[in-house]
């Protein structure tokens, strides 16, 4: 079997939880090829931030009582170096993780780790292994996305996904604006030779409005701006411009790029022939 066949074969199962789900292939992989079969299919290889997720995971993993046993994200690429958990920077290890007399880096290059899921007492507990045997890949899908928390970070746990919500928000998922914290933004002037259009007259936290030029103008800044919770809008005042205005002040902010450009070049020139007027002359004996 190769891998590509490895690939399409390797059905994942998954133990389900409210937070994120934890999944695991049923074909064998070095370590390496498991983390990119984590990221491909899932989020990326298990890391365990704690006692409680390590037997969590252990009693959703199936029972094997003897090797291949399953590769967890915790790794080091030097016998001296901290083991590190992948994607968090994490230097979790519990007092009681690794099986017993482990780690021990056998042979000096065992810089990966497997979990035991057998009966007997190492069940649940680590083993450092060399990173090119082959075990199973355990893996985690995330279940926050961009769009789970409307004003705050979303933050998983085992059976849990909880919005912290930024100052000025409130809700499960942040959606809504506190009254206490919201504060109005001032009104702002509509624009010289055009239109502007706001969704609040009050110009309420989470409003906006837009700007509409007249025939033949165009809108020199951003069409929209919000109101935020601290009472400012996201951009400057809208204003209009025809055409030949745009132009002018587009040609204006190259000219003085230009002139700036000129000065630090005549100033560079300037400083080395400073330089060379300096120079100690060396003399040639004869």
């Amino acid at each position: 079997m190769n891998w590509t066949q490895a690939i399409v074969l390797a059905a994942s199962l998954v133990g389900i939880t409210v937070g994120w789900t934890y999944h695991y292939s049923n074909v064998t992989m070095n370590w390496t090829q498991a983390r990119t079969w984590c990221r491909a299919n899932f989020t990326d290889m298990v890391a365990i931030q704690n006692q409680q997720e390590n037997d969590y995971l252990v009693s959703v993993l199936p029972q094997r009582n003897s090797s291949p046993y399953f590769w967890i994200g915790l790794t080091k690429t030097h016998a001296s170096e901290r083991w590190m958990w992948l994607g968090n920077n994490s230097t979790w290890v519990g007092s009681e993780s690794w099986a017993e007399n482990e780690p021990n880096n056998n042979r000096s290059s065992e810089f990966c780790v497997e979990m035991y899921t057998s009966e007997r007492q190492n069940r649940g507990k680590w083993n450092d292994e060399k990173c090119n045997r082959l075990k199973y890949a355990t893996c985690y899908k995330a279940q926050c996305t961009n769009t789970t928390c409307d004003g705050g970070r979303c933050h998983e746990t085992i059976n849990n996904v909880t919005c912290l919500c930024e100052p000025g928000f409130v809700g499960d998922r942040c959606q809504t604006v506190s009254v206490a914290a919201a504060v109005d933004c001032a009104p702002v002037p509509g624009p010289d030779h055009g239109e502007l259009r706001c969704s609040s007259v009050n110009h309420t936290v989470n409003s906006t409005c837009h700007v509409t030029c007249s025939f033949g103008l165009l809108t020199i800044t951003s069409t929209n701006i919000t109101c935020q919770t601290n009472g400012l809008w996201t951009g400057p005042r809208p204003a209009c411009a025809s055409y030949k205005q745009a132009l002018l002040a587009v040609a204006g902010s190259g000219a003085i790029s230009t002139l700036c450009c000129i000065c630090f070049c005549w100033m560079q020139h300037r400083k080395n022939n400073l330089k060379k007027k300096t120079l100690p002359v060396q003399c040639q004996d004869e």
